[in-house]
């Protein structure tokens, strides 16, 4: 009985999981009602690889220059008149995070 209240919460509450995920639950004792699921994937339970640390590193970087510079109204107000003559992009913070992104160096990072 158990076995089918489980398989019902995971099924509402995480919608897909695939056989190779372990699956952690919390059981109420004294009613047996399943009150947590965690999925685990291995795969996603490695440390991150010296690429994805630079990415990492970069996207942070990026993001903290994007927040210095829209606090600048001058600078903002710039950025604000070239975005409005594009349409890729829907919000100014996209749109200056794209530029930042790209003009930083390529040291190791993926720019797609």
């Amino acid at each position: 009985m158990a076995l089918i209240n489980l398989m019902t919460h995971l099924d509402t509450v995480s919608g897909k999981y695939a056989k190779s995920d372990k699956v952690y639950t919390k059981v109420r004792k004294f009613d047996n009602q399943v009150i947590g699921v965690r999925l685990k994937n291995p795969a996603t339970n490695e440390p991150p690889s010296a690429a994805q640390q630079v990415a990492q590193t970069k996207f942070a970087a990026v993001n903290a220059q994007v927040q210095t510079t829209l606090a600048n109204a001058e600078q903002k107000a710039t950025y604000e008149a070239q975005w409005r003559k594009q349409k890729k992009y829907k919000t100014l913070h996209g749109y200056v995070f794209h530029l930042l992104y790209n003009n930083t160096s390529e040291e190791g990072g993926n720019n797609g």
